[in-house]
């Protein structure tokens, strides 16, 4: 999940911060319904309308991650990338995964473990977050990213973003096969495909996309693709059919390229636009927070799965109600870590160790 700290830029684009915000919650959604339990409940009356219910709400949040990393590129194509935000960025990540299982091992002492301290202290290299440890990765490829976007022509860059959903996600599908190895989405290299078309997007724009109403009735309908393949599947159709509910299926890439589209040209209120400015920039934190492994594990697996038994018109609201509660209990909690970081002046800090580095590596 792309953090807004990695580059420098004059302007923030309001719609895409709140694709930011709305994106993570949509993730929460896909935790609650994954790891809380509902779709495992569900799974045993796959004829049921419940069952439907939740996959329909799966498949309609499921291209959150597309969408984040997207914004990645689509922010950072014409910024001015800073190590210090690579290095702020890892410090809040330490903050977080310190503190909580320290917390944990206050609180249940039978779980300590040399394995979680280093996990704790080296979230990254142990794949505390996947995501993180792919963002990592592609954190430190960003200049030379920035550098090739820049350089290339339209007709080199336009190629080159054809050639890379024809390779990792149109023929992968088609075939049913990952011979490129994108571990479905779960990998560095499916993050720098993402940011790489999130910079394009930035830079030149996508034809078919630019009219806000065609972008959206093309995610209505990606979503109604994916869910009907997904259902037919579950309903014994008999015929074989790929599944497109990964993160590198045309249709989950292109429902994430089509909101991304749609927020980009939104014209936010000036309210909403406050309230975006203060709460996008803290959502890395949100999933800092609820998906480190204790509280995975702890806290969130199989706590809702009683959800799968209600009602439609239950469910369908209390999925999205309680990850809105994980959402704004996470992001009160993140807004006094920044405040503690202000305090603290670790952003200054940041600085002056890249300043530090940086001569460092300069001298002769």
């Amino acid at each position: 999940m792309q953090t807004h700290m990695e580059t420098e830029k004059k302007e923030r684009n309001m719609g895409v911060e709140l694709l930011r915000m709305i994106s993570m919650l949509m993730v929460i959604v896909l935790h609650i319904l994954g790891q809380g339990g509902i779709l495992g409940e569900a799974a045993r009356e796959p004829r049921q309308a419940g069952y439907a219910a939740a996959y329909l709400l799966e498949t309609c949040a499921y291209m959150a991650t597309n969408c984040y990393a997207l914004i990645s590129g689509y922010a950072g194509a014409d910024g001015h990338f800073r190590y210090a935000r690579m290095l702020e960025t890892q410090a809040r990540v330490w903050f977080y995964t310190i503190l909580i299982t320290a917390g944990f091992c206050i609180a249940v002492p039978g779980i300590f473990s040399v394995s979680l301290v280093k996990n704790a202290l080296f979230p990254a290299m142990t794949g505390q977050y996947w995501y993180y440890t792919a963002y990592f990765g592609l954190m430190l490829f960003m200049p030379a990213l920035q550098c090739l976007t820049a350089h290339l022509t339209k007709e080199q860059f336009r190629n080159l973003i054809v050639s890379i959903i024809l390779l990792f996600s149109v023929l992968p599908a088609l075939f049913v096969s990952d011979i490129f190895q994108m571990s479905n989405g779960y990998s560095l290299w499916w993050l720098t495909a993402l940011y790489l078309i999130g910079a394009y997007m930035k830079k030149y724009g996508i034809p078919f996309l630019k009219k806000t109403g065609y972008a959206f009735s093309l995610y209505i309908l990606c979503v109604l693709i994916t869910w009907g393949i997904w259902e037919a599947e579950a309903c014994g159709a008999g015929i074989p059919l790929p599944n497109l509910l990964q993160y590198t299926s045309p249709t989950m890439l292109l429902a994430g390229m089509s909101l991304l589209s749609v927020f980009a040209g939104m014209r936010v209120p000036k309210r909403l636009q406050k309230a975006a400015g203060v709460c996008a920039p803290l959502s890395f934190s949100v999933y800092l927070i609820h998906a480190h492994p204790l509280v995975w594990t702890y806290l969130l697996e199989g706590r809702f799965a009683s959800l799968a038994d209600e009602p439609i018109y239950i469910l369908l609201p209390a999925v999205i109600g309680a990850a809105a509660a994980v959402y704004a209990a996470c992001t009160i909690i993140d807004a006094a870590r920044a405040w503690f970081f202000r305090l603290c002046g670790v952003r200054k800090g940041c600085e002056k160790l890249e300043d530090c580095l940086t001569g460092a590596l300069s001298k002769k």
